[in-house]
């Protein structure tokens, strides 16, 4: 029997157009704000679409947005009690408005005073008797677009219809890169964007970020997507990913949610080495203290470079001065925020960054092992007849609540995999060595939405 035109028609079309077929995976641009190191994500939000740049917050519960300044969208709607929506949260609030309703306040609604949080307060001392708390606001949902993908080029715009937000005044801003409106939440809570993406699509529970430090591009972030992630000329990061388990802390950051697990990333680090050297610290201040969450090592994009607790970094940097020396590395005067600096004329310079000590990130005992090279390491500061190369890891104080944060520094031009379904982190070798870069992503598609 002949097979009919229409079949083969229809099945030419779905090879030819990938676009056209059921497209679940997302893509977007992130962004390095290279006064304040931090990164936002690129998205479109409201009714009609209008492009909007967010505070890229890995380890967040729940995204936020200022609904104060000129918010107007016709698809913006106040979450209700009682609603289904309602339902899926942790923790809510149901109340009423102090002053009469507006369009962004309403009675029987639910409030987020448990959820708009800046990440830099998840790092701080929590007096939990004496708790700074943020302005009750109420949780909205309103339309999020990002670009489909099929691994190495962006498509069209599609719509994610109800996304959640916690609604806050513009105040809430402050401290952040310019031009941002509100923040993305990444992490493991079922809020967050990935989930609600995976849950509106059936998509894999896995994204992954490729960060570029680079003024001349933007990284990506790939949400739904297990791979392909390929980037110029025809690399494909998702085939060096090595992977160890993600840990779950017991105890929440987040004074709002402290009853709760974390909703962060931590990895299972065991060891540090530069090159052969071993650098000797505690290691009992990574096990997790059960009752408040101290302890660990996480991976968080907003801490521009990495801290270590007091001890760990005398240790370190005393392991990274020693190597250093072996290079001819000159020892300069430091400058804030760093403890370390070099003269700039003693270290020389490769096509992936400044030729400098290894850093070796051990897990599972010595089995996995993450390296990290000078353009993960160090950070030039080159102004006003200075010119330095500056270890970039940095003092976190003696009594952090997270020993070891791992910064965006050290994240980019590594292609990064955080598998929500067999709770595991994936990262990939530098990208630079690869002969590719964070950078090099085809974002050349149209915004036509499907």
């Amino acid at each position: 029997m002949a097979t009919p035109l229409f079949f083969v028609f229809f099945t030419f079309s779905l090879l030819s157009f990938p676009f056209l077929s059921l497209q679940t995976a997302f893509i977007a641009p992130i962004h390095k704000d290279h006064n304040s190191g931090l990164y936002s994500i690129s998205v479109h939000v409201k009714t009609p679409l209008r492009p909007a740049n967010l505070h890229l917050d890995l380890g967040g519960a729940f995204s936020w947005i200022d609904c104060y300044n000129h918010y107007n969208s016709s698809s913006y709607r106040l979450v209700k009690c009682n609603s289904p929506l309602s339902d899926s949260f942790n923790h809510r609030v149901c109340s009423s408005c102090i002053q009469a309703p507006t369009s962004i306040c309403a009675n029987d609604a639910i409030f987020s005073d448990v959820y708009p949080e800046k990440p830099s307060i998840r790092d701080e001392y929590v007096d939990y008797l004496n708790p700074k708390l943020t302005d009750s606001e109420n949780v909205v949902t309103d339309v999020l677009a990002l670009s489909t993908t099929d691994g190495s080029r962006s498509g069209s715009l599609r719509r994610i219809s109800n996304m959640p937000f916690a609604c806050v005044k513009t105040n809430f801003l402050r401290g952040l890169a310019r031009n941002i409106i509100g923040l993305a939440a990444l992490g493991r809570a079922n809020e967050s964007i990935p989930l609600t993406i995976s849950a509106e699509f059936n998509s894999p529970r896995i994204f992954a970020i490729c960060l570029s430090g680079t003024r001349l591009g933007s990284g990506v972030a790939f949400i739904g997507s297990k791979g392909p992630y390929v980037f110029s000329t025809n690399v494909d990061l998702s085939k060096s990913l090595i992977y160890t388990p993600l840990l779950f802390n017991p105890q929440s950051g987040s004074i709002y949610t402290n009853w709760l697990p974390s909703y962060e990333y931590y990895i299972g680090l065991s060891a540090i080495r530069i090159n052969n050297e071993a650098v000797r610290f505690n290691t009992s201040l990574l096990q997790f203290e059960p009752v408040h969450g101290r302890g660990g090592a996480k991976i968080s994009t907003s801490t521009t470079y990495a801290l270590l607790e007091s001890s760990i970094y005398r240790a370190f940097a005393t392991a990274f001065m020693k190597e250093a020396a072996m290079l001819n590395f000159t020892l300069a005067n430091a400058v804030e925020p760093f403890g370390v600096c070099f003269e700039g004329s003693s270290v020389a310079m490769t096509a992936a960054g400044p030729r400098a000590p290894v850093v070796y990130l051990e897990m599972e005992k010595g089995k996995v092992v993450w390296k990290l090279g000078g353009r993960n390491s160090m950070v030039r500061i080159k102004k006003l007849g200075v010119d330095l190369w500056c270890l970039g890891y940095v003092n976190g104080g003696e009594f952090p609540r997270t020993p070891i944060v791992i910064g965006g520094l050290q994240m980019e031009d590594h292609l990064l995999q955080f598998d929500l379904e067999k709770h595991r982190f994936g990262f990939s070798s530098s990208a630079l060595l690869q002969g590719t870069s964070c950078s090099k992503f085809n974002f050349s598609s149209s915004d036509n939405l499907l």
